[in-house]
């Protein structure tokens, strides 16, 4: 009965493991710039912070709807079409928390490419798979060359959203 007892813990621990590793796919449909669903899945793109949809900064003298443009870039990469994630985590909100793929592209690496997001990695747990090295050297490309948020006056997403949370 004993050894019963333990291979059923075991079986549980290592369905729970995989589970929270498990990948999650469809076809989908962007929210916001780094916020999108699958059948009705909330999934929050691990590791970067677009801008909020209704903010908005100053680029080339003009205001620059940079949640817009940021929203219509990863519309354009993604809305849709059939994506992959990696489970990362779950926020706050119930969202899964993953690191994405689209035909075979990381979909975060590529918002900061884009300069459309920035990093955002405290949230990250310590056993993520993302190769951050990577999202680092295009952070760094992207404010070198002054591309999306890297060349606008832009409010950081997060402190946006804590300076109009109570609105």
């Amino acid at each position: 009965m004993n050894i019963r007892l333990v291979g059923a813990a075991l079986a549980a621990l290592l369905f729970t493991a995989s589970a929270a590793s498990a990948d999650f796919s469809g076809q989908a449909w962007v929210i916001d710039g780094d916020t999108f669903s699958i059948r009705q899945q909330r999934i929050r793109i691990a590791a970067i912070d677009a801008c909020e949809r209704d903010q908005t900064g100053f680029r080339n003298g003009a205001i620059w709807r940079c949640g817009i443009e940021a929203r219509r870039f990863l519309a354009s990469l993604i809305d849709g079409k059939h994506v992959r994630c990696i489970e990362v985590d779950r926020d706050q909100y119930k969202r899964l928390v993953g690191q994405c793929f689209v035909d075979g592209s990381d979909i975060g690496l590529e918002m900061v490419k884009a300069g459309q997001a920035s990093l955002l990695l405290r949230y990250l747990p310590r056993s993520h798979p993302i190769d951050l090295s990577q999202y680092r050297h295009a952070e760094d490309r992207a404010r070198q060359r002054g591309q999306g948020l890297w060349g606008a006056q832009v409010e950081s997403p997060s402190s946006y959203r804590r300076s109009h949370s109570g609105n």
